[in-house]
């Protein structure tokens, strides 16, 4: 009899092995939040999902998965979780009180791998941004709490995500993420070593409410419970005044200042990759319109527009912006390469008026030895950094995927017949008096 219980007890435990995603045999502690945010800083990559093959020659697992924002943030929590054995749990947004987990056993007859990438796809149907909130809390200003493997969220107003590879030496966070994708989006993520604007991530709510600024990791035990129980939870970057929070966030966590030239490098990386990455998603929407003809519901236009890029991207070049008039303020640029001097007086030639000022006096930009970032964006054309912000400042870039590409790169100033005959939601246009 004893026997027969032991095999019975077996029996089922196999059974259950089989139907969960994957079975938890560890569990979360300091120590595997440790080598989470360790296994964050080193493997998690842009090309983590589109790369074939791994280092050590074998077939990457998760090659040809396709995410938004929200997907690359769960991604990475869940990924760490079944490598490593631990439970994965969050809170599910579709049942008050319910919770969605690792336990799963819908995919039960499938190998490990495909039940693996069938829950990824599974979650990726059901989680967003909105979802983020629930399974994570704000914590407090300080290199303990902030790290590898966190994640910033911005408000409701214009949700969007990122994860946290590392907080660089300087205090800036070093960022990995994605945008909302197309049927022909690639597989490859993006990064940025820069903040976002603090304006936009906490947008029309600057109170915990919002949920926007930095989050972790909320306890399966502290799910589908008010956040304020959540050990660890802080309201500290909510009570620093807007217009000082990168500077003060940055100070409380940064081990050494970054160099004029460093700076400026890195903030001029930064708004390259806003500007090429706009290439790719530009030509999605194009790539739609030829097959499209009609006018796209709300969805169909969320998907192919470009407003919170572009917003981004101009941000971008605001904080650029700043940086340039700051350093010539404080030592009269001195410190700064003469390569990267022209390269920003192409790109600021009126540096010492407003924003509005400079974009009336500049004349279309050529490419010549002071350019930065030449790209090409439509088939057989190009333009520099300088020609793009020239545009963006101007209001000439369309963001509305009913627009061909001459309007959407500012060839022409907007709206199309098309735009202005369908509907359209969420228009963008730079507010140059914002500096």
């Amino acid at each position: 009899m004893f026997r027969s219980l032991i095999f019975v007890g077996t029996l089922l435990a196999g059974i259950c092995a089989q139907a969960a995603v994957w079975t938890d045999v560890n569990a979360w502690s300091p120590a595997y939040e440790a080598r989470f945010a360790e296994w964050v800083r080193t493997e998690w990559r842009v090309d983590f999902f589109s790369r074939k093959y791994l280092p050590n020659g074998q077939s990457n697992p998760y090659y040809g998965m396709r995410m938004d924002c929200a997907d690359t943030v769960y991604s990475m929590r869940i990924i760490f979780a079944y490598e490593n054995r631990l439970p994965f749990v969050i809170q599910d947004p579709t049942a008050s009180g319910k919770t969605i987990s690792n336990k799963m056993s819908r995919w039960d007859s499938q190998s490990e791998n495909n039940r693996l990438r069938n829950f990824l796809w599974f979650m990726y149907e059901t989680i967003s941004t909105r979802s983020l909130p629930n399974d994570t809390y704000p914590v407090a200003i300080s290199r303990d709490t902030i790290h590898s493997g966190g994640l910033m969220l911005t408000t409701k107003k214009n949700h969007h995500s990122w994860t946290i590879k590392e907080i660089l030496p300087i205090g800036v966070p070093y960022l990995v993420y994605n945008s909302v994708v197309g049927s022909n989006s690639g597989y490859g993520l993006q990064e940025r070593q820069s903040w976002p604007n603090p304006d936009w991530v906490f947008e029309t709510d600057f109170t915990p409410a919002g949920s926007a600024g930095f989050r972790y990791w909320r306890p399966a035990a502290y799910l589908n419970r008010p956040v304020w129980e959540v050990p660890g939870y802080s309201e500290e970057q909510y009570r620093i005044p807007l217009n000082k929070w990168v500077r003060y966030v940055q100070n409380r966590l940064a081990l050494r200042q970054e160099t004029d030239n460093q700076m400026i490098t890195r903030l001029l990386k930064t708004t390259c990759e806003g500007f090429t990455g706009r290439v790719t998603a530009v030509k999605e929407g194009l790539d739609y319109l030829k097959k499209n003809s009609r006018c796209m519901d709300y969805a169909t236009y969320d998907t192919y527009s470009t407003p919170n890029r572009d917003r981004r991207v101009f941000d971008d070049f605001m904080s650029l912006r700043r940086a340039y008039r700051e350093i010539l303020h404080i030592n009269g640029g001195n410190q700064l390469s003469p390569e990267i001097i022209n390269q920003l007086n192409k790109i600021f030639p009126a540096i010492n008026q407003s924003a509005a000022a400079e974009t009336q006096r500049m004349g279309v930009s050529g490419a010549n030895s002071a350019s930065v970032c030449v790209t090409e964006y439509l088939p057989g054309k190009t333009m520099d950094l300088a020609e793009f912000k020239r545009r963006l400042f101007a209001g000439l870039i369309s963001n509305n995927p009913h627009d061909d590409g001459a309007y959407r790169w500012g060839e022409l100033r907007g709206p199309s017949q098309r735009a202005r005959s369908c509907q359209s939601w969420d228009p963008w246009t730079p507010d140059l008096s914002a500096e």
